[in-house]
């Protein structure tokens, strides 16, 4: 998938559910990567078990929005943590999105 993540940024005051966590809103520091709306599930898992495998073998932390972007049928999934981290927590995700398309 084309790397078109950027980070949420201290200068972002546009926050509606769409960059919203059920636990607030992510970090300045998180990047987004956009996630196909249908694609949320498989990313979460059964109880969340998915997501959680998924922060423990990127170490970074994953959020998902709470909503999709209006009109667009992708979700924001929030990454925090360093350079590396990030990277491979978006290498995880980006294969997740591949093998459902």
């Amino acid at each position: 998938m084309e790397d078109v993540c950027k980070q949420v940024g201290l200068d972002n005051q546009s926050m509606d559910d769409s960059m919203m966590t059920p636990y607030g809103p992510p970090s300045a520091q998180a990047y987004i990567v956009p996630v196909p709306d249908d694609v949320v599930g498989l990313v979460i898992g059964k109880g969340g078990d998915t997501i959680r495998q998924l922060q423990l073998d990127s170490g970074a932390k994953i959020q998902v929005a709470k909503k999709k972007v209006e009109a667009t049928g992708m979700r924001n999934v929030f990454v925090e943590g360093p350079d590396d981290k990030y990277r491979k927590a978006k290498e995880l995700l980006d294969d997740i999105i591949r093998v459902h398309k």
